[in-house]
């Protein structure tokens, strides 16, 4: 009974989320200077970070407000400061530009994918990441974009969105109708990679579920979430779990097995903006809350909610911030 009154004060606290209109406790953590699109974020086996994936090619970690956010991580040996520190995703080239990251709580390391080197590994302690795989059977990745671990079986799972998202063009990707997107699997103990589906809407976002029995997939392109069977009778199949009103970029799995999606929601007139939604959701298709931050990012979208000891952190492609919402 213990243990259920502990679940019971979590969910207690959760749904004070549910529809809020006014954020007394949001704030910002900002980036170093001239620096912009902390698109995702994770937090290390000790609960340390958030660690920001950014449009100059790094990893920085969050150590406090007397510090701000430090070097921890990059993805290109060919990356120098001078040229790359402040730079944006046209410097990907030389710079990189990292999306997912998430660490291994094993070993300590994290796993990255970026969108010109590939699928890589940063050393525990952090430093230059070691490439693992620029594509699958010959054939180069087109825009690798998201990754989670299945802690337990030291599996990683990582998606390719498809060359339509090199276009950067939010409106052009959404009416494409693009299916080029692909799931993989990386076994961290052979380290083979396995395509498990493709014929994917713009895969941005994917979550093992608590027991991994199952995945999550963002469609950013048919506005939807997709469930990938691993185990079970259903093993290898997926199905339509959600159907949404805008479109899904990265999920994460809360401590208690649900799920939170950043959404998109563009709406064109009288001028192009975007709301900034993120919903939780159950493994049985359910939004169980929803969260509605538009003002706090200028009407630009949001890439990630995560929750993270007590609160809310929120990543993005355009600010020069990541925001957090909690006590």
């Amino acid at each position: 009974m213990a243990g259920w009154g502990w679940v019971a004060r979590i969910e207690a606290w959760e749904m004070q989320f549910v529809n809020c209109a006014i954020f007394p406790s949001f704030t910002k953590l900002t980036l170093p200077p001239n620096v912009k699109g902390p698109e995702a974020l994770s937090f290390d086996p000790r609960g340390g970070g958030p660690y920001a994936s950014v449009a100059d090619g790094r990893i920085l970690k969050y150590l406090g407000l007397n510090i701000g956010f430090n070097d921890y991580a990059t993805t290109s040996s060919l990356r120098t400061k001078q040229q790359c520190d402040g730079a944006n995703a046209s410097a990907a080239s030389t710079c990189g530009r990292p999306l997912g990251n998430t660490f291994n709580f094993l070993t300590g390391e994290l796993y990255v994918v970026d969108i010109k080197f590939g699928f890589l590994v940063v050393p525990s302690g952090g430093g230059l990441a070691t490439q693992l795989a620029t594509g699958f059977n010959g054939i180069p990745f087109d825009l690798p974009n998201a990754l989670d671990i299945d802690q337990l079986n030291q599996v990683v799972y990582f998606t390719d969105s498809g060359a339509i998202f090199l276009t950067q063009n939010m409106t052009q990707i959404v009416q494409s109708g693009d299916t080029s997107g692909k799931l993989f699997k990386y076994d961290i103990k052979t380290k083979q990679i396995t395509l498990l589906l493709s014929g994917l809407g713009g895969p941005t976002g994917v979550a093992v579920s608590q027991d991994s029995a199952y995945l999550v997939i963002s469609e950013y392109i048919f506005s939807r979430i997709r469930k990938f069977w691993l185990r079970g009778p259903l093993a290898g199949s997926s199905e339509i779990l959600i159907n949404l009103q805008g479109s899904p970029d990265n999920i994460k799995r809360t401590i208690l097995g649900d799920f939170w999606v950043a959404v998109a929601v563009m709406q064109q007139q009288p001028i192009q903006t975007s709301s900034a939604i993120g919903l939780r959701f159950n493994g049985f298709g359910n939004v169980v809350a929803s969260v509605n931050f538009t003002s706090q990012f200028n009407g630009n979208p949001i890439s990630e909610v995560q929750e993270n000891f007590g609160r809310l952190y929120f990543g993005s492609l355009t600010e020069n911030f990541v925001g957090v919402y909690g006590i």
